[in-house]
């Protein structure tokens, strides 16, 4: 869904037979998604109330809004509307273990590092070359088509192979942790979910039960 969000996105500037066909495909299946989450939901009413972005995102009205000269903005209001619901887990798994940073270092060490690669290394001509020797390098792919041959280069070398490494490793042990965290939410919801769900089941609660479930509440929350 992500995905066609941004297809969608992309597709502004193209107006022809094909990029028409593909936003009525996008639309079908985003409208197929909000019937099937209006469907599964207990609380329809609700669920139109508190989702208004996504229902206007599916609004089929292409030749209003193009004939307006909005299309533009009825793209942008999709991205906003449905993109909200897909790009806050994604922000929320960057942020765990503090990968949104290390992503940062990472692309900021492919854009410039290349630069002085093309001033040192003889192999290298122009900046495309030394970016493409910078991410097969920093993927750890290596092709072997352009060899830094200078010890600096060797140096800077060294530095995006190390840094491509932690970076594959980083996004591993960050899905793990994602992974895990919501799995210990979970769980922990299920279970004070069984808590509540036996207490109802007693008919009535004296004082001294009621004393000492408080106590036992407030002794957790202290350990905390």
């Amino acid at each position: 869904m992500l995905v066609l969000i941004l297809l969608s996105f992309a597709l502004i500037p193209y107006h022809n037979f094909w990029t028409i066909l593909l936003n009525w495909v996008i639309w079908a299946i985003f409208t197929l998604d909000y019937v099937a989450r209006l469907v599964r939901a207990e609380d329809k009413k609700k669920y139109i109330k508190t989702h208004p972005f996504q229902l206007i995102a599916i609004i089929p009205a292409y030749g209003l809004f193009r004939a307006a000269r909005i299309v533009s903005l009825f793209h942008l209001l999709r991205l906003t509307a449905m993109g909200n619901r897909y790009l806050t887990p994604l922000y929320n798994f960057l942020k765990t273990n503090g990968l949104n940073r290390f992503i940062l270092i990472f692309l900021l060490l492919v854009i410039f590092i290349p630069v002085p690669m093309v001033l040192i290394e003889p192999e290298i001509h122009d900046y495309p070359d030394a970016l493409w020797w910078a991410i097969v390098t920093a993927t750890t792919v290596g092709y072997g088509d352009i060899i830094p041959v200078t010890p600096i280069g060797r140096i800077l070398a060294s530095i995006m192979m190390l840094v491509g490494i932690g970076f594959i490793g980083m996004i591993t042990s960050t899905i793990m942790s994602y992974a895990s965290g919501k799995k210990k939410r979970f769980s922990s919801s299920d279970k004070i979910a069984h808590i509540t769900k036996a207490i109802d089941q007693i008919e009535e609660l004296d004082e001294k039960e009621i004393a000492v479930l408080e106590s036992y509440l407030a002794m957790k929350k202290k350990d905390e």
